[in-house]
């Protein structure tokens, strides 16, 4: 073994170095290395967790944008439910009022036909009576002037 060691170029020095090695890394492991390690972690830790809260974060406006959406077709659905019905009710109201005017005017013009008619048959007793009681003026006058 020593010929070995000696043609490595190792002497008793490598004991000694390789012990004060040995004491150093285990020294800076605990100082050092041990605290530098846990900070990679933490900030693992912390961006793997920033990560996952963006995540849930995203997840719940992705649920609250549904929620809206969906409230605001049943809103829709509500409000085109509400103007349909009020369409309807001003179309059967409109076509009440039409029906009434309707028949208001057939009564109206009824009315008045029979008032036409009524004046025409008055108009036409008195010109019967205005022709006779003319004819006989005329008839006594003709018959006066020849006596």
């Amino acid at each position: 073994m020593t010929a070995i060691l000696q043609q490595l170029g190792l002497d008793s020095t490598f004991y000694t170095e390789f012990a004060v090695f040995f004491v150093l890394f285990l020294f800076l492991g605990q100082i050092f290395f041990k605290p530098f390690l846990a900070l990679f972690e933490e900030r693992h830790r912390k961006t793997v967790q920033a990560k996952e809260e963006a995540a849930a974060m995203t997840a719940s406006a992705q649920a609250k944008l549904e929620e809206y959406q969906a409230k605001l077709h049943e809103a829709r659905v509500e409000a085109r439910k509400a103007i349909d019905e009020t369409l309807l009710a001003a179309k059967t109201e409109e076509s009440k009022l039409l029906a009434a005017a309707r028949d208001e005017a057939k009564k109206l013009t009824q009315q008045v036909s029979v008032e036409i008619e009524a004046e025409r048959s008055r108009i036409q007793g008195q010109l019967q009576r205005d022709a006779e009681s003319l004819a006989t003026a005329i008839a006594e006058t003709l018959l006066v002037r020849k006596s």
